[in-house]
């Protein structure tokens, strides 16, 4: 279990890290952009929406891997450690999924009529992770006041 919750909140860091330099990089960016006078289209509001969009809620993600991984010793006592595991894999999967997802969508934009794949991508990463952490914010819950009752007694 330990090296379970270690791994978990490792990941959850170096997944915040990893957006905070692609923040930078986008700023760096950016910057340039408008030191050049450029005057930006609507296509390059779009990217910049969807990029920034992109590093906030990746970086938001990561921090749900690191209270997930925190919390775990509370759900071990009440739920067994094999549907745990089902559902960190899930949410551990459906975050890069997102974010490559909302990329996709900045460089490949929707046009109207048309089916797109990359909001597909972002909307099944965005749906599992909202699943996965409904999941396991009621089971926290109600662990939590399973054993809040069971102490009560």
């Amino acid at each position: 279990m330990q090296k379970l919750r270690l791994i978990i909140i490792g990941i959850g860091f170096f997944w915040i890290f990893s957006w905070s330099v692609f923040g930078s990089l986008l700023g760096a960016y950016i910057e340039n952009l408008i030191l050049t006078g450029i005057e930006p289209s609507a296509s390059m509001v779009w990217q910049r929406t969807l990029l920034r969009s992109a590093h906030a809620h990746m970086n938001s993600m990561g921090i749900t891997i690191i209270l997930i991984g925190v919390t775990l010793p509370i759900l071990y006592s009440f739920i067994p450690e094999k549907k745990i595991k089902i559902l960190v894999t899930l949410n551990l999967a459906s975050i890069p999924l997102f974010g490559v997802g909302i990329i996709l969508q900045a460089f490949f934009p929707p046009s109207v009529g048309n089916f797109s794949l990359t909001t597909f991508i972002s909307a099944i990463g965005g749906a599992l992770y909202l699943v996965s952490l409904a999941i396991f914010s009621s089971l926290f819950f109600f662990a939590s006041l399973k054993k809040n009752n069971s102490n009560a007694k």
